[in-house]
């Protein structure tokens, strides 16, 4: 016989974390704050009462600006650190003769910390330690990168807050909780035995399928992306 606690358990592993499902549950706990803080203002309907929280139309376009952030700085083969989760990064491809033309390719590294944290596998590059130190040379960091090291204790290029905030339309407040909601949603409920599909527009797909953790980068970006490379070897 189940008992209430590993029902739960079963419960949340069998769910689908979605790209819909972490802005429903944005909403959902900025809802909740609202109906706690309303009983603090008698004075106020409900209705009327709010945290300042997005609505849930202002967090996907938020999405989308952060997601578009990306998709340039790769393109213009430049890597960056998303909040605790890891980071999108350049590698070279294997190729008969990558030792004369390298070639680059976009990856997304999980985050050490939070792959032990919630138990997941990583695919792991041979080379990705060296890729990431000349990423980091490349911005003004000859930081040597450890195999287990944590990517957040560096000093990678991270998220351009004050273009989100222009482009957004938001204070610079309502930018830095929104973004924080979103990643620890995201840390809160990424299961191990679950399933996770997160959708970066222009970009691809965060993935989490028995346990092992991707990135599949969109058909269309792959494209944009070689012909940024195509572009640099004629330079040459």
């Amino acid at each position: 016989m189940s008992t209430l606690g590993s029902e739960r358990v079963l419960s949340k592993s069998r769910r689908r974390f979605t790209t819909d499902t972490l802005f429903r549950l944005i909403t959902q706990s900025n809802q909740y704050d609202d109906i706690r803080s309303s009983s603090l203002h008698d004075n106020e309907s409900m209705s009327s009462y709010t945290n300042g929280h997005l609505s849930e139309c202002d967090l996907r376009h938020l999405w989308s600006l952060l997601s578009q952030m990306i998709h340039k700085r790769l393109l213009k083969h430049e890597p960056c650190l998303l909040p605790e989760l890891g980071a999108f990064v350049l590698i070279d491809h294997p190729s008969l003769d990558s030792a004369i033309n390298p070639i680059k390719e976009p990856f997304f590294v999980l985050d050490t910390t939070f792959a032990r944290r919630h138990r997941l596998s990583r695919i792991k590059k041979p080379n990705l330690s060296s890729a990431l130190s000349l990423s980091l040379q490349a911005n003004g960091n000859s930081t040597h990168i450890e195999p287990n090291t944590s990517l957040s204790s560096f000093n990678m290029q991270t998220l351009d807050y004050t273009s989100l905030q222009n482009e957004s339309g938001l204070t610079r407040e309502q930018l830095m909780t929104a973004i924080a909601q979103i990643f620890a949603i995201i840390d809160k409920e990424i299961n191990p035995y679950g399933y996770c599909y997160l959708e970066f527009p222009q970009l691809g797909h965060f993935k989490i399928s028995f346990g092992l953790a991707t990135f599949d980068f969109s058909e269309a970006f792959v494209e944009e992306f070689k012909a940024t490379i195509n572009n640099t070897t004629n330079e040459k």
